[in-house]
């Protein structure tokens, strides 16, 4: 268990972000900001947080958004635009069927969500 203090939402974010991709089994986070929510919300939150990819199925997930952010360095890609997805699911489409990329597509938006605070299905293509 880790136990916290931040000055900052945007600190706080980060270290949440850095502590699930490094699979943590838990984090304890309290803020010194005025106003911060109690203990018991914020443990709430965190119980969420661990519990948003299926547990079962974490590491194929984790896989699925490695292999997209392993793609994203070779490209030099700075920024996950609708244009680099677009890319890399096109790319991907030459050695998946359908159901896969479907499946990959899933994975990759549920950890942009989680650990980029991106939401691609607002993308229109």
């Amino acid at each position: 268990m880790i136990s916290l203090q931040f000055k900052s939402q945007k600190r706080l974010r980060e270290v949440v972000k850095n502590t699930l991709m490094r699979k943590e089994k838990s984090i304890r986070i309290c803020c010194t900001m005025n106003n911060c929510e109690s203990e018991e919300i914020v443990e709430a939150a965190n119980i969420a947080i661990s519990n948003l990819l299926p547990t079962m199925s974490r590491s194929l997930y984790d896989i699925a958004y490695n292999r997209f952010k392993k793609w994203c360095a070779e490209k030099n890609v700075q920024v996950y635009s609708e244009n680099v997805l677009l890319a890399y699911f096109s790319e991907n489409a030459k050695n998946y069927k359908s159901s896969t990329l479907w499946a990959q597509y899933s994975m990759v938006k549920s950890c942009l969500i989680i650990y980029d605070n991106i939401d691609i299905s607002k993308f229109l293509n």
